[in-house]
């Protein structure tokens, strides 16, 4: 069988000592400040969106006090252009005066799915629009420093929501290959100007707006994602002698990049018995392929971790969007039914996540050979490996495999600290959690598996 190292063309050697793991948000947000500020060269974002309070605004004048310090720092930002546009205060209008003042050196980029489009785009509301694809990659590049997340640049992010942070230091190579990412997204994305007006890339084909645009789109932004992917076969070590080697993985469906899906697939059925796979989704949908090789095909223990109703970033939302974690609550239960069915209970289990006045959006995995009791190799970035992750959203993700014993026992409390905020959800709750639903709730749910 093929590995599942052989399916990544490109691989990055790092030392271990300069991956550094932020597990609150405070801190993730307080080094996002200071890497802004000490930027020299370069700084690239993308995520789905720009929060408009006071840390996100503290975040921008920072962003202008640095672009005003330092005459040789080029900006790019790529943002979501529905979430990033959703209401009158919104991520364009934090960021623009940035681009007033310093136009020349700033970019802000609003990607826009090609599924939303025509007669849809025009009748279907905020919030239920961005259920067609996202730009949903979560990157931050500071130089020679990139920090990857599933987090957004918003409030909760920094405060309550639990996400996951890892920062890699000392490694341009690296950072360059993200910054590009980001740039050759932007070259098939919308272009915020300084009156607020987004216009299409001058170089972009077809308008993913209309109906018939739409081909012309996806084929030009196919063909700037392969070239893009030409151009970065060969990554470079940060070190002479690396303990640490980095595999980004993409996944954009809709442009024919699958690298995530093809790499998790294998590396699933790889697993040996009495490996053990900790996973984590912020919204518990698995696609079903996965679903299939954990019960039928792979021999490792899964332990997966997700948010429980109180603590689905959903919780709160007002309108029909309440219902929300109900829907996942019925997935989890769909779930276990299935592992119960194929007698696999035992070794698949489902924790869900539970810490008072917080959400839970952590993403990832984390691989413990047999016998071990660290983890040699953890994935981290923006996917919930769900049906839209795979084939709606732009999604951007990092295995990251490791001899480094520090780097390792950092990835273990890292891990542990977030399953000890969890309770084990045994088998026998499937038919009690289903039983309290309404009937509309669960014909809803089976119907909207592949929206959410």
């Amino acid at each position: 069988m093929t590995s599942w190292t052989d399916m990544v063309p490109l691989r990055f050697g790092v030392c271990g000592d300069d991956v550094e793991i932020i597990i609150e948000p405070e801190n993730m947000y307080s080094k996002i400040l200071e890497l802004v500020q000490n930027s020299k060269k370069r700084i690239g974002i993308a995520s789905l969106y720009l929060g408009n309070g006071q840390l996100e605004r503290a975040l921008v004048d920072n962003l202008k006090l640095a672009l005003k310090a330092n005459q040789s720092l080029e900006v790019q930002v790529l943002l979501d252009y529905c979430r990033g546009s959703r209401g009158e205060d919104n991520s364009r209008t934090m960021l623009l005066p940035c681009v007033k003042e310093h136009k020349e050196r700033i970019c802000v980029s609003l990607f826009h799915t090609p599924n939303l489009k025509g007669i849809v785009k025009r009748f279907l509301p905020d919030r239920f629009n961005e259920l067609l694809g996202l730009q949903h990659m979560k990157l931050y590049v500071f130089d020679d420093t990139i920090l990857l997340s599933g987090a957004n640049l918003s409030n909760d992010y920094f405060t309550n929501r639990q996400d996951r942070c890892l920062m890699i230091k000392n490694s341009p190579a690296l950072s360059l290959y993200f910054y590009s990412l980001i740039q050759t997204v932007s070259q098939f994305s919308y272009q915020l100007d300084s009156n607020n007006v987004a216009r299409l890339h001058s170089s972009c084909l077809g308008d993913p707006s209309k109906s018939s645009g739409t081909k012309s789109f996806i084929n030009h932004s196919a063909s700037c994602m392969k070239k893009f992917m030409s151009e970065h076969t060969k990554g470079v070590d940060s070190c002479d002698a690396p303990d640490t080697w980095l595999y980004p993985i993409l996944q954009m469906a809709p442009f024919g990049v699958e690298q995530e899906h093809s790499v998790l697939k294998r590396l699933f059925q790889s697993g040996h018995c009495r490996d053990r796979v900790y996973m984590a989704t912020a919204y518990f949908n698995p696609l079903q392929q996965y679903i299939d090789i954990m019960a039928d095909v792979s021999k490792s223990e899964y332990h997966l971790l997700t948010a429980s109703p109180q603590a689905n970033g959903f919780t709160t939302a007002s309108g029909i969007a309440r219902y929300i974690p109900m829907a996942y609550r019925w997935y989890e239960s769909f779930f276990l039914k299935r592992m119960s069915a194929c007698s696999q209970a035992d070794r698949v289990k489902l924790y869900e996540f539970s810490r008072n006045g917080w959400t839970f959006h952590s993403k990832g995995i984390w691989y413990y050979a047999r016998g071990s009791s660290l983890p040699s190799l953890t994935v981290i970035g923006s996917s919930n490996y769900g049906y839209r992750s795979v084939h709606r959203d732009l999604e951007a993700q990092m295995i990251i495999s490791t001899e480094n014993k520090g780097l390792q026992e950092r990835l273990h409390q890292e891990k542990e600290a977030l399953f000890s905020r969890s309770d084990l959800l045994e088998p026998s709750i499937s038919d009690r959690i289903v039983r309290k639903f309404p009937l509309w709730t669960r014909i809803i749910s089976r119907l909207c598996r592949h929206w959410f």
